[in-house]
């Protein structure tokens, strides 16, 4: 793995591998620090934990809670991807749960509107949520468009490449499918899959 000399002791081998373990830690600590503090131009109140680089951007508030995680590692993107997390307008607002995992290469932009994450979630990489279109349909207008708030309820667990768009309310302990585009309502406890996203089962409750 590693571009080590032909002869290298065992002993030396695992020095040079501690050595550039620890000079992996302080560039990715360099990279975390230079996304939020210097490209980064909201400062989220309170901010949960954040494993991987995370751009706060927009004149909107950004909260997440202490006990919730940004990034996860080992999983796909850690090192090479980023978290986009956006309240673009002042009215704008994102809030995110207690004891959530949020992994790699998230991207959350809430735009006139509220993004709301509960509490225990779970989701996976390349999460997209936004609370607008951003753009109209029509050629001639691009700049009519509708914004939406977005409820993700508690206990809801999203697979990896998932996108919720404006206006979804995803009831509590639901499933998402990997891959699903979410475009409409999803009751408490369904799994649903699918572009755009349909309801496979509830599960039962206990």
């Amino acid at each position: 793995i590693y571009p080590f000399p032909r002869g290298i002791s065992e002993s030396e081998r695992g020095k040079k591998m501690k050595l550039m373990k620890s000079l992996r830690k302080r560039m990715f600590s360099v990279k975390k620090a230079f996304y939020r503090y210097a490209l980064s131009e909201n400062r989220p109140c309170p901010c949960g934990k954040i494993n991987q680089p995370s751009l706060f951007l927009g004149s909107g508030r950004i909260r997440i809670e202490k006990t919730t995680h940004l990034g996860y590692f080992p999983s796909p993107y850690f090192y090479s991807g980023y978290m986009h997390i956006e309240a673009r307008s002042k009215d704008a607002e994102i809030y995110v749960g207690e004891t959530t995992f949020i992994n790699n290469n998230a991207v959350i932009i809430a735009e006139k509107a509220s993004i709301t994450i509960g509490a225990r979630c779970f989701i996976g990489t390349d999460f997209h949520c936004v609370s607008s279109d951003f753009h109209g349909l029509d050629p001639h207008r691009r700049e009519n468009y509708k914004s939406a708030s977005v409820h993700i309820g508690d206990d809801v667990f999203i697979g990896n490449n998932v996108t919720i768009l404006k206006g979804v309310t995803i009831g509590e302990g639901a499933t998402i499918a990997a891959g699903a585009v979410v475009t409409k309502d999803v009751p408490a406890n369904a799994v649903v899959g699918g572009n755009p996203a349909k309801l496979i089962k509830i599960l039962p409750l206990k």
